[in-house]
């Protein structure tokens, strides 16, 4: 269904209440209908029952305020909805001069994914046996032509052998927990002394390596609040974090999978963005510093060109 068809009928559904657009994501169509939020699936509903399964079941377990999911299938129609979690918006940079605010922010954050991070496995895949599927990240070969536009046979191999080996690392058992995957500004809220009150969005939790949660704030590029919130989830958790694991994840998060498919279809990333974070993940596998990344990235900018031109050329013979 069109945004608009959606508006149509919630019109119809719920007479007299303010209704806005607020957004489509990769799974869903997203409303503000009045005090509730109603998302619309675009392409499997499943993972809204998941979610709201999930929700039911770690709510014991966690201190800040979670959706209560309502599911709503009438013929030709099948949405959810939930209470708006209200707060403030948060980024990583917005309390980067107040300390307190920030360190109360990595320290909110920093709880929240211990309590998540220490839920039950076992029982929760006996009550929701689909969260076993976990969360892969792409198979090298279905981006392999996306990523030979910009870079050398011999970056590629020595690419896609780091990549290789990142993600069928082995995990230990004790690593494997419930995440999250997208604990940020976006789904989520704080109080007005920076503490984290609200998380929502459960859609891409899976049962990973606990490194998956915190690559978020690693990437954050706010290195005060990174190492605050390292130092608290140590504490509450228990539980001694692998930084050269997270940092290894860290280059290769961008080839998660779900970024590269929209609404069911493949949707190559921008080249742009691919050649920014290909060149850290680069400068990082060759063990050199930062500021390398940024020659790194001018080669490739290069190479892009170079094979532009060639392409033109042949197009002209």
């Amino acid at each position: 269904m069109t945004v608009s068809e959606i508006q149509d009928f919630l019109a119809r559904k719920y007479k007299n209440t303010d209704i806005k657009f607020i957004g489509a994501g990769s799974d869903s169509y997203a409303f503000k209908v009045g005090k509730l939020v109603c998302r619309f699936s675009m392409r499997d509903k499943d993972i809204f029952i998941k979610e709201s399964q999930v929700c039911d079941f770690i709510r014991p377990y966690i201190s800040v305020n979670i959706p209560k999911i309502e599911i709503h299938s009438i013929p030709g129609m099948f949405y959810v909805s939930h209470e708006m979690i209200t707060g403030n918006k948060w980024s990583w940079h917005k309390f980067s001069y107040q300390p307190r605010r920030q360190n109360n922010l990595a320290r909110g954050c920093a709880e929240f994914l211990a309590q998540l991070h220490g839920i039950n496995t076992a029982a929760l895949l006996r009550a929701i046996p689909e969260l076993r599927s976990g969360i892969p990240y792409i198979d090298f070969s279905v981006v392999r032509d996306s990523l030979s536009r910009f870079m050398s046979p011999g970056q590629l191999s020595f690419f896609e052998k780091n990549y290789r080996r990142i993600i069928t690392a082995p995990v230990k058992e004790s690593d494997m927990v419930l995440v999250h995957l997208g604990l940020k500004g976006a789904n989520s809220v704080t109080d007005d002394d920076g503490n984290l009150s609200g998380v929502f969005d459960f859609c891409n939790c899976g049962i990973y390596e606990r490194g998956r949660d915190l690559v978020l704030m690693s990437l954050s590029r706010n290195r005060p609040l990174y190492r605050a919130f390292i130092k608290e989830y140590e504490k509450r958790s228990g539980v001694r974090v692998d930084k050269k694991r997270v940092n290894d994840l860290r280059a290769v998060e961008f080839l998660w999978q779900k970024r590269w498919f929209y609404n069911g279809q493949f949707c190559p990333l921008n080249d742009r963005f691919l050649k920014k974070n290909i060149a850290g993940a680069l400068a990082r596998f060759h063990k050199l510093p930062r500021f390398a990344a940024g020659v790194i990235y001018a080669r490739l900018m290069l190479n892009g060109w170079i094979r532009k031109q060639t392409s033109r050329a042949r197009l002209k013979k």
